[in-house]
């Protein structure tokens, strides 16, 4: 069952990073899964129609889970990627700046995608799964960085980093600075919230 599990994930992975380059210009679609699919071969020997009850099977809510499954796999390989830094920042602050820069760096080549996912998660009809997703990715930076509380400050640590994350993500994808270096200083400034409760 487990095996079963991880394959399904592999999978739904795998279909997200093929269609991504193609969601600037197909949104977050079947077309653009579909082309994705293409692009690494999946299921080749089938016809579009197949492919999309697959697709349907593995996504049954569409592009609201196309954009959950992104984020949760960026989740993913920030984690990977902050394990390898050596040696790390001691102050907790320091620790969430780097891993949420390191996050946006990872989806600077996703920019696009993402300034297409905002409107979507911002429908009505998607609120429930779309705080889900803040919720995911601001517990794992907390988890990440080391916090280990269980207390009332575990509910108000992530409900201030979710402010502190959406700002930033907000600013991010209008920063045109080398390296993000705008979005940086930006980062620095709200993070003094984090430091007053940390």
């Amino acid at each position: 069952m487990k095996n079963k599990i991880l394959k399904k994930k592999k999978i739904r992975y795998n279909l997200i990073r093929a269609m991504l380059p193609h969601v600037p210009f197909d949104g977050w679609s079947w077309d653009a899964m579909e082309q994705g699919a293409l692009d690494i071969a999946f299921e080749k020997k089938k016809t579009s129609s197949f492919r999309l009850k697959i697709f349907k099977d593995l996504f049954k809510k569409g592009s609201i889970d196309f954009i959950d499954v992104f984020s949760d796999m960026i989740d993913l390989e920030v984690k990977e990627n902050f394990v390898l830094i050596d040696p790390k920042p001691e102050r907790i602050p320091e620790k969430i700046k780097i891993i949420i820069m390191m996050r946006l760096n990872l989806c600077q080549k996703y920019k696009e995608a993402i300034r297409s996912s905002i409107s979507l998660t911002a429908l009505p009809v998607n609120a429930k799964t779309s705080i889900n997703i803040l919720y995911r990715t601001c517990n794992s930076i907390w988890r990440i960085a080391g916090d280990k509380s269980t207390d009332f400050s575990f509910y108000t640590r992530r409900i201030s980093l979710a402010t502190v994350y959406t700002s930033t993500l907000l600013f991010w994808l209008n920063d045109k600075s080398k390296d993000n270096v705008e979005t940086e200083f930006f980062l620095d400034r709200r993070l003094k919230d984090i430091s007053k409760i940390s």
